[in-house]
């Protein structure tokens, strides 16, 4: 029996590759004369001919899945069939991979897991998302994102993604306040799907946590700078561009996760650079936003959490003149007299925001009340910190004192390395108020003043400093 030659199907396309049009152009075999021993002709394949494809045409060949010759004001193919030719636009249809990146978050929060995999195609639908929203950023700035489904890099932002999702969210804030918890894991996600600065902020911060997980991952550094300086860049961009109730609450998400960008560099304490203290400058952002969209907030998906995260006991408009309330050494240090306001003196609001800080229990819980005098602090007391001006150092050193209470991952180094870098620039300083309160911040940072440990000395008993 002759055997005829094997033919190969063309393998079939890999999922996400465009599919080309082949059209068979062959004889059958029975079109072969009877006993011929002519082998069969090879099927040959003609790519199809390009097309336009055309979002215009009548309501009924849209329907019918017809091809339209948009005649106006009746198509041929109606006229024909006697059929009422209507073009009028039809809605739209919401996209089902906009829809199912939504639905990912809310029913499959595990992206990386195998279930997730094997069930669906989640995964595939939020990385070619993810992609296209952060391509978008890398347009705008000049930039070129290579990745692609399935690549190296879009790996590793999946991970950052997912690692926000389940793990930064939680660690975030230490009162897990339920409000809070749900407008980041969920609706700050979401949004971040259309908002390219804020997925770049997303992935930052889910990155500068993972720094702090694996510190000696330098791939994570690397992912980290470049989403923070593109988070950075395009949120400025978008606050010059205007501040409106359609982009307030992008502008929120992002300046929320703008204020962990305190990663633990440059010391401001020792530089000249300005931008050294940019860590503290970011956290009066959200302030900035809120005055500037007060008749919208009630609308914003952080309302509830803005609503959540007062505290009754504390009075951070407390403005009054004079040395009232305020401990008389700190007050002597700021030159507050009785004669004393918010106007002529710089330090009296920070002193007075701090004095009600110093009530509440140093820990955790008083994490999120802590972090709100930052985002009060007005220009001029910027300017004394960057001129190295003692009072102001002395009441920044203090905050950060309780902030080392705490123990925020995204603050604890900043906190510890910035107190530290003050008592180093001041325990040398001549004014005994500079040095007795100094050292409560010492304590906290774990820093041993020149004059403590002098003094310490001194008080030891004889056998005990010859024993050393």
């Amino acid at each position: 029996m002759r055997h005829s030659k094997s033919r190969q199907d063309p393998p079939a396309p890999m999922q996400g590759q465009r599919i080309v049009f082949r059209i068979p152009n062959y004889k059958s075999k029975t079109a072969l004369p009877h006993g011929s021993t002519e082998e069969p002709a090879e099927r040959a394949y003609h790519s199809r001919r390009s097309h336009r494809k055309s979002r215009g045409g009548c309501a009924n060949c849209k329907q019918r899945r017809v091809k339209c010759d948009e005649t106006k004001p009746h198509c041929q193919r109606c006229q024909k069939q006697n059929l009422d030719c209507d073009y009028t636009p039809q809605p739209v249809r919401s996209k089902p991979r906009e829809d199912m990146v939504a639905r990912v978050f809310t029913t499959c929060p595990d992206l990386m897991s195998r279930e997730s995999l094997s069930s669906s195609m989640s995964l595939a639908i939020v990385a070619e998302k993810l992609i296209e929203v952060l391509q978008i950023s890398s347009a705008a700035s000049g930039l070129g994102l290579n990745s692609r489904p399935g690549s190296q890099s879009t790996g590793r932002l999946l991970e950052a993604l997912q690692h926000f999702h389940l793990t930064t969210v939680a660690s975030y804030s230490s009162q897990k306040r339920p409000s809070s918890m749900d407008s980041m894991r969920i609706k700050m996600t979401q949004l971040a799907f259309e908002t390219p600065f804020l997925m770049h902020a997303i992935i930052g911060i889910a990155t500068t946590h993972l720094c702090s997980v694996v510190p000696d991952n330098s791939q994570y550094r690397i992912t980290e700078a470049h989403h923070w300086c593109q988070a950075i860049h395009h949120y400025s961009n978008e606050v010059s561009t205007g501040i409106t109730k359609e982009n307030m609450d992008k502008l929120y998400s992002t300046c929320i996760l703008l204020t962990t960008n305190s990663t633990p560099r440059a010391s401001f304490v020792f530089s000249k650079d300005p931008t050294t203290l940019n860590w503290l400058f970011l956290q009066s952002g959200l302030r900035y936003l809120l005055e500037r969209t007060m008749p919208w907030m009630s609308e914003s998906i952080w309302w509830a959490t803005f609503m959540d995260s007062r505290t009754p006991d504390i009075d951070f408009e407390d403005k009054r003149p004079g040395r009232v309330g305020l401990d008389p050494d700190f007050a002597d240090l700021c030159g507050i007299d009785e004669t004393s306001t918010v106007d002529n003196n710089p330090y009296l609001w920070p002193l007075r925001m701090l004095t009600w800080l110093l009530v509440l229990e140093m820990a955790p819980k008083s994490s999120q009340t802590y972090n709100m005098w930052m985002g009060r602090l007005e220009p001029e007391y910027y300017d004394r910190l960057l001129a190295k001006d003692p009072p102001a150092l002395v009441i920044l050193a203090w905050w950060l004192a309780l902030i080392c209470h705490v123990d925020e991952w995204w603050m604890e180094n900043r906190a510890r390395s910035e107190c530290t870098a003050i008592c180093m620039l001041l325990e040398d300083s001549l004014d005994p108020l500079v040095l007795k309160l100094l050292e409560f911040p010492a304590q906290s940072c774990g820093y041993l003043l020149r004059h403590v440990q002098e003094r310490t000395a001194l008080e030891l008993p004889d056998d005990v400093l010859l024993g050393l």
